[in-house]
């Protein structure tokens, strides 16, 4: 057994222990009720290196709008507040893990992770779920804990996936063995320790048992199908997965097997756009 706890991890976690001041003061403006969108633009205006990834984002194929948005006033009206909240969210979450990690591990966290969040985002919409874009963060997000092991203590993170490689076994249930708990586990206490939501600590905390969360098992069940078939379709160069797909996902999603090679091509012509987008200089 590994001497890193939970809490070790959490506190080690170095620039990823809080999230930074720049998302804190948009996220206050955003919050008030009587904030209009003037006052919102100009609160994400405060960061230009985020202003111009929302921008791209609002131009990307996974929104797909009809007119160019060049401003973010445009962009809080076609978007929406609550949605351009998550997606502010997201890249300054991004922001901090290319700051504080190899180029290439953001770069391979990235192309796994942006994969699950638009094939999630796929997912909800198909659901017509009133919040897409928190799906998609939580996919983002899914496998966040796997980094912060990763980035505190590189050589159990390669002996974890080397153990799964060699002997078939889930990742997650490896990383259970050697720490007593999963990268699951310890992505949704970093989330909660950032005081965000239960509907985006949940996901994460249960991407890999969906039926085990309290509140939010459909989200949970959509990034649990998501993260599982954009390695299966691949779409995530992460190559074949050993976890094992919940087949109560489906009952708790909605959604039929059926569904999923339209739901792949749905999210196909996001998928480099938004790669790109949101490695920006890690790329």
């Amino acid at each position: 057994m590994s001497a890193h706890t939970l809490d070790s991890l959490l506190d080690g976690a170095g620039e990823l222990s809080s999230l930074p001041d720049s998302w804190q003061r948009i996220d206050v403006v955003i919050s008030r009720p009587a904030a209009n969108t003037a006052q919102i633009a100009e609160a994400i205006a405060s960061d230009p290196a985020l202003s111009l990834r929302l921008l791209r984002m609002a131009n990307s194929p996974m929104f797909g709008l009809s007119q160019r948005v060049e401003r973010l006033s445009q962009a809080v009206h076609l978007i929406g507040t609550r949605q351009l909240r998550e997606l502010a969210l997201a890249a300054s979450i991004i922001d901090m893990l290319a700051g504080s990690g190899r180029r290439e591990r953001v770069v391979a966290f990235l192309r796994h992770s942006t994969a699950t969040a638009l094939f999630a985002r796929a997912l909800a919409s198909r659901r017509r779920e009133p919040n897409v874009e928190r799906v998609f963060v939580a996919g983002l997000l899914h496998d966040l804990g796997g980094f912060v092991i990763e980035q505190a203590d590189p050589n159990l993170a390669a002996a974890n996936l080397a153990t799964a490689m060699a002997q078939g076994k889930p990742l997650e249930q490896v990383e259970h063995n050697a720490l007593g708990f999963d990268h699951a586990t310890l992505g949704g206490a970093l989330i909660e320790r950032w005081k965000l939501p239960l509907s985006l600590s949940e996901p994460v905390a249960y991407h890999h048992q969906p039926a085990a969360a309290q509140t939010h098992r459909i989200e949970a069940a959509l990034v649990h199908i998501a993260a599982i078939a954009v390695d299966l379709l691949g779409f995530s160069g992460e190559g074949p997965v050993c976890t094992p797909l919940d087949t109560k996902a489906w009952e708790l999603s909605g959604i039929d097997p059926g569904e999923l090679p339209a739901v792949a091509s749905d999210m196909d012509a996001a998928l480099a756009p938004m790669i790109e987008i949101l490695a920006g200089d890690a790329a």
